[in-house]
């Protein structure tokens, strides 16, 4: 490289060649004046050298390349990208483009919205232990519900309903629509509900609890029917829902009520049957009765005992007074004494409990049958209560936009998806590029 080819990289630079080119000047003049003075110019272009070499070590440090270092000849490697490019990126957008433009069938869609509703909800009047269980994760009924809808608008039953009822398979499969978006009738069911989520699109927005429901088909009149006709299922399938669950709670109630609604009976089929066995009316009167004798006969014994102490301060041990009082005295108690053993012990002639047994097994009878009586009282208001609730928990479908046939397309939105199309193949490819430069720097 010489000095002519190089390029000053600033203005200091151009200076001090200037400079260079000044001392050159007066150099070769001073040597043709002078040709004795070969040791001054040696001298000068010592000098001279050694104030040129920081300068050229700056120039060689700052200075572009010549002109003809410059021209890069293209490498395989950025052929090779180009070309990769090209058929990967490029090709693939236009190409979709075209399809877009000039193939795709137009696709006209109708939007309706709506959400499950019912007498229960209510935010005003929500207490802590509703933001407890909201806390804790639970879910209301209605919420409940909606996610249950958004699953069976696109699910296989739906399909299948929309194959029987509203000739989803020719209007999906007309000629008119383009190869790509036509549906084959003789693909499997798996196939056609892919399909059909593809055409249809379920939003649900848990704050509003709206539902949005999206459906595309070729025609205006088409979507308009087949958004009818989910409609009409998605408001069955919320009445069974509703129906279902206030069915479960009334009958869980029902089912109590039987269960003790039979065991009071059994109660009182006891309480008959001791009455035949025993033929007593009632243990607890007999039991009161001859309670009531002992109570007399010791009320007699009483009167008899101060009698006798009267006579016994006026008449001796021996007089025949003292002597009748003393033996009714004694027929009293041993009468007392034959009462109570009534109670207490069996009567062998008689074949029947004791009093006391028969009067245990009695009250336990009561008290069995008693309880009953309450239980089956207390599971006929949980009935009621159960029924009212039911009414409470009604839900049903409020759909306030139906979905009406449009009047132009709006799909199948051909420049957007021609854009993802080459954003991504782009992005793709940059990577891949990229990794490959790298990998090749490494060899290289």
């Amino acid at each position: 490289m010489t000095e002519k080819n190089l390029v000053p990289a600033d203005p200091d630079d151009r200076r001090a060649a200037a400079r260079r080119a000044r001392m050159e000047r007066r150099q070769r003049a001073l040597a043709e004046r002078s040709t004795n003075a070969v040791s001054v110019v040696d001298e000068v272009q010592q000098v001279t050298e050694s104030r040129r070499q920081p300068a050229l070590i700056s120039a060689d440090a700052f200075v572009l390349p010549p002109r003809a270092q410059m021209e890069k000849k293209s490498s395989r490697f950025s052929r090779f990208l180009s070309l990769t490019f090209f058929l990967f990126v490029l090709l693939p957008t236009i190409l979709a483009g075209l399809f877009y433009a000039f193939v795709a069938s137009d696709q006209f869609a109708t939007s309706s919205s709506f959400a499950v509703r019912g007498n229960s909800s209510s935010s005003a009047g929500m207490d802590l232990g509703g933001l407890f269980s909201m806390g804790m994760g639970s879910v209301d009924p209605e919420s409940s519900d909606s996610y249950i809808l958004q699953e069976f608008v696109q699910s296989r039953e739906m399909v299948e309903a929309l194959i029987a009822e509203a000739n989803f398979l020719e209007i999906y499969s007309r000629p008119a629509a383009d190869a790509y978006y036509r549906l084959d009738p003789n693909m499997s069911i798996e196939d056609i509900v892919e399909y059909w989520q593809m055409m249809s699109a379920v939003d649900f927005d848990i704050d509003t609890g709206i539902i949005s429901l999206t459906v595309r088909a070729f025609r205006p009149s088409d979507a308009e029917t087949i958004t009818a006709k989910v409609i009409e299922k998605a408001e069955i399938l919320v009445n069974d829902l509703s129906q279902r669950a206030r069915t479960d709670s009334v009958k869980t109630a029902e089912r109590e009520v039987r269960i003790a609604e039979s065991r009071y009976s059994e109660a009182r089929k006891s309480v008959a049957a001791y009455r035949g066995e025993e033929q007593e009316i009632d243990p607890t009167a007999t039991a009161t009765a001859r309670q009531t004798v002992v109570s007399t006969l010791e009320g007699e014994v009483a009167q008899r005992e101060m009698e006798l102490g009267a006579l016994l301060t006026t008449m001796s041990e021996n007089a025949p007074r003292v002597v009748y009082v003393r033996n009714q005295l004694e027929a009293l108690r041993r009468q007392i004494i034959a009462e109570r053993e009534r109670v207490a012990i069996a009567d062998a002639a008689a074949e029947q409990p004791a009093l006391t047994e028969r009067l245990s097994r009695y009250e336990e009878l009561l008290a069995e049958r008693e309880f009953a009586e309450k239980a089956y009282i207390s599971t006929l208001a949980t009935l009621e209560a159960a029924r009212v609730e039911a009414l409470k928990q009604q839900r049903y479908l409020a759909v306030f936009v139906r979905g009406t046939a449009p009047e132009s397309s709006q799909f199948p939105e051909g420049i957007r998806w021609t854009l993802i199309l080459f954003g991504s193949l782009l992005m793709i490819w940059g990577l891949i590029a990229l990794i490959s430069a790298a990998v090749r720097d490494r060899v290289v």
